[in-house]
Formats: structure tokens, sequence, C-alpha cells
């Protein structure tokens, strides 16, 4: 992700301007179904974090808490650090909306932008959440996979269940697009570009689902990694694709990490 200095000037005088961002405000808890859990990610050692341990809850009384203590106004410093959880919002298992905690440089970074998070904000919880099950399961094929996320979606014990990339596509590969000689500005007019280069796939290929994704750039030329089905790579020829491993077809590995309210 590319953020320039004039974004982040502008997301700073939004949060000064707009005053306080509540995080849960649009999600009414009282419906039912929701349910918050904070998942470890990598950054450094943390006494709270160890002490909490990953977490969930689906208590509407603790869902409404934390809808009016995590309400954040002073901006964080964006980038500071690593997180010490992955925090999701989700609804009958399905994930709404992630935000990243860390705790000792005390920054929540959201959608809707990086805050200062005190860590009483998390600490004040302790005790009173649940400890997840974790679940990572291999499929031997496609079908299995989807077969399996569609029925666990059913299932009230699930707490979280993520969308991998073999829900929508096949696996992945990656092309150039090289500048013209006479132009050499890819760097500079990469929105434009990619604009133009998933047009010309579109009308290229009709009826191929895919996604591009940055994977490298410079001035000369733009790196893209095709998120499709095995269709569309067979017959890609449009750009430019390398012999070794980012110009191969790469089909996705068939793993699926669940969270539940008990062991499944």
């Amino acid at each position: 992700m590319k953020t320039t200095f004039l974004h982040i000037t502008f997301l700073f005088l939004t949060v000064s301007t707009f005053g306080q961002t509540q995080l849960f405000k649009d999600y009414d808890f009282n419906k039912g179904g929701y349910s918050l859990i904070g998942t470890f990610s990598e950054s450094d050692k943390n006494s709270l974090r160890d002490s909490i341990g990953e977490f969930f809850t689906k208590d509407t009384i603790l869902l409404n808490k934390f809808k009016r203590d995590w309400t954040f106004d002073v901006p964080g410093n964006m980038y500071a650090c690593g997180y010490h959880y992955i925090v999701y919002l989700c609804k009958q298992g399905q994930i709404i909306e992630s935000y990243a905690i860390n705790l000792n440089c005390q920054e929540i970074a959201t959608d809707k932008g990086y805050f200062y998070f005190d860590p009483k904000l998390l600490r004040e919880f302790y005790g009173k959440m649940k400890k997840p099950y974790r679940r990572s399961l291999q499929f031997d094929s496609i079908s299995e996979a989807r077969n399996y996320r569609e029925q666990i979606l059913k299932d009230s014990n699930l707490i979280m269940a993520p969308s991998p990339d073999w829900v929508r596509f096949e696996g992945e590969f990656d092309f150039t697009y090289k500048c013209p000689e006479k132009e050499k500005l890819c760097f500079e007019k990469e929105d434009s570009l990619k604009i133009a280069i998933k047009e010309e796939i579109l009308q290229t290929y009709p009826g191929e689902d895919f996604e591009l994704r940055d994977r490298c750039g410079s001035w000369t030329e733009l790196c893209q990694t095709v998120n499709c089905n095995k269709s569309l790579s067979d017959k890609f020829n449009l750009y430019y694709r390398d012999n070794g491993y980012f110009g191969q077809w790469r089909p996705y590995e068939l793993e699926i990490v669940t969270y539940w309210i008990k062991y499944k």
C-alpha cells in the first residue's frame, strides 16, 4: 500500500476536523449474531497480551461496552510498530471488519485511520472474555475446501472463518507490464495504467473472473499478480511472463484456520 504525504496530511486533518471515531457505531449488537475475536499477530513481547491471550466474546453487554469505549480522537503514528493483536468483528462467522493493535506503541490501525490506543481499553476486559479454539485443516480438492467452509458457516459454534482466495479463485500467476520505450513512466502513471491493463484483460478474455494485485514496480515496468482460475492462466499471453516461479501457474494451498466457541 502506498501512502503519500498528502494522504497522511488529509487523514490527520480529517481526524482533527470531524472529532471522534467510534469503530462500531454502525452495528446494532442487540440484534445478535455478532462476535469480537482477538488473534495473535507477530510483534515484540507484551505482558498484557501474555495475560489475556487470544480472546472472543459474543456477549451483547460486552459488545456494547466495546462499542461505547472504543472511540478514538487522537491520531496514531502510522506503521510505527508491528502488532500484537488482529481484532475481527464477525457476524455469523464471517469477517466484517478488522483492526490491528500494538500495545507497546499504543496504536490501533483501522480502515478509518490510525489512532492512539490506551492499553487500558483492552485491560478492562481482562477476565471477562473467553478463549477461542483454533482449528487448522487442509484439503485434497478445491471443491472439498469450498464445501467445508459453506457448511461450517451454518454452525452456531463457529466464531470466525476467513474467506481465503480459493473461495473465489483456483490460484495465481504474475506478469510484467513493460512501459513503451518513449514513455518509461510506469511508476508515475501507475493508477491509470492498471485501469487500462484490467480493461484490456477483460476485453481479451471475456467471461474470466480475476483480480490484480501489486507485486512490484519501477519507472519502466509494473509487476502484477493475477488471482484467477487456471483457464485464464492457460491462455494468458497479453504481457510478459517469465519462466521462473512468478510467471508460472501456482494453485492455492487448500487450507483454512477457523475459530470456535468449543473444540470441533
